[in-house]
């Protein structure tokens, strides 16, 4: 009797660890869903996009030199080019894109939550 007593104690504790403490994620809280990698847009972005987004927001960090103003102007030389608009991936985010990738930035800024494992 004992040692079904016994027996039954540790399964109980075996179903309550395992259920309890899961094994820890790779990259923390900060771990993106299957599909998903980091935007990195910066060295502390961890919002969570598809593949092709963060390709796209590289280039687009490649390219933010030769899309800003040579000549400055409203925004000294931040000011974009025409045709191009701040990405505001996050604050003081002032990489020259396209009006379409601004709208990208935004939109996965809104559904970040969702795309981390928790």
């Amino acid at each position: 009797m004992k040692y079904l007593v016994q027996g039954i104690a540790l399964a109980c504790l075996a179903l309550l660890s395992s259920s309890v403490y899961a094994a820890p994620l790779p990259y923390g809280e900060v771990t993106c869903k299957s599909g998903y990698v980091w935007r990195e847009a910066h060295t502390t972005d961890y919002v969570c996009v598809t593949p092709a987004v963060r390709a796209q927001t590289k280039a687009d960090n490649q390219q933010a030199n030769n899309r800003r103003s040579p000549t400055g102007g409203p925004y000294g030389r931040d000011t974009c080019k025409s045709g191009y608009v701040w990405r505001d991936a996050f604050a003081g985010d002032h990489v020259c894109v396209t009006p379409e990738a601004r709208a990208q930035a935004a939109d996965d800024n809104a559904h970040a939550e969702e795309r981390f494992v928790r």
